[in-house]
């Protein structure tokens, strides 16, 4: 399906490659992984899971990674490795920022978007129940892995929980991206020209948290003016 997709995407120049301005990013992108090796796809793929907007996603880069491991450029332990680790603390990050802040945000503020405390509770034991199985596959969808680790840390997913199955996800993404490197090849740069729709769940995420925090301010955020701290000072 990649070698139909590599084939399509060459022949149509506007569909569905990247467009031009972007794709210099692509290339700078490439060009870093491959000079820096295992530690450039170590920061790479963190950087991702930390929810940093890459100009690809982190399946075309471990793709490139598995390529190099062909060329001799970069062992096959090291890019696993790189991988793994770099998923797992990246995303161990990025949960351990929304549960220290999202959660307490939502309990103030979840309100004004339907989400009272009980409707609160019932979406948290819901998550901990599914979660582990929702984190271990549903990472394999491009852009849910930023989501779900910030679901995870909202829903306070237990880090006893959420370690382990990350773990267990990002070892079978590796994998199976490396060995889709290893097969593609030197083609396997012409994945960096697909367009970036790993970029659209990132998009949707921070427009929610925009709508969260306009409803905040609206709520219970606005700054007092010199007239209400008097009067906050008098009582």
């Amino acid at each position: 399906m990649l070698h139909v997709l590599i084939i399509v995407q060459a022949g149509l120049q506007g569909w569905p490659q990247t467009p031009s301005w972007f794709q210099a990013l692509t290339r700078d992108l490439g060009h870093f992984v491959r000079e820096h090796q295992a530690l450039g796809l170590f920061l790479a793929i963190f950087a991702e899971e930390l929810g940093i907007p890459l100009p690809a996603p982190g399946d075309v880069i471990i793709a490139w990674g598995g390529y190099l491991t062909t060329t001799g450029a970069l062992s096959y332990p090291a890019a696993y490795l790189a991988v793994v680790s770099g998923a797992v603390l990246g995303s161990f990050c990025l949960y351990s920022v929304s549960r220290r802040f999202g959660h307490p945000f939502l309990v103030r503020f979840g309100r004004y978007v339907g989400l009272y405390p009980e409707r609160l509770e019932k979406a948290e034991r819901a998550f901990q129940r599914w979660g582990p199985w929702a984190i271990i596959i549903g990472r394999h969808i491009p852009g849910m892995r930023i989501v779900l680790s910030a679901f995870a840390g909202v829903f306070k997913v237990r880090p006893i929980v959420f370690v382990p199955c990350v773990l267990v996800s990002a070892s079978i993404w590796a994998f199976i991206f490396l060995e889709i490197g290893r097969l593609l090849g030197r083609n396997s740069r012409y994945l960096f020209r697909l367009f970036p729709a790993h970029l659209f769940p990132l998009l949707l995420l921070l427009l929610v948290a925009a709508a969260l925090l306009w409803l905040a301010f609206e709520h219970g955020w606005r700054p007092r003016s010199e007239g209400e701290q008097s009067d906050a000072a008098e009582r």
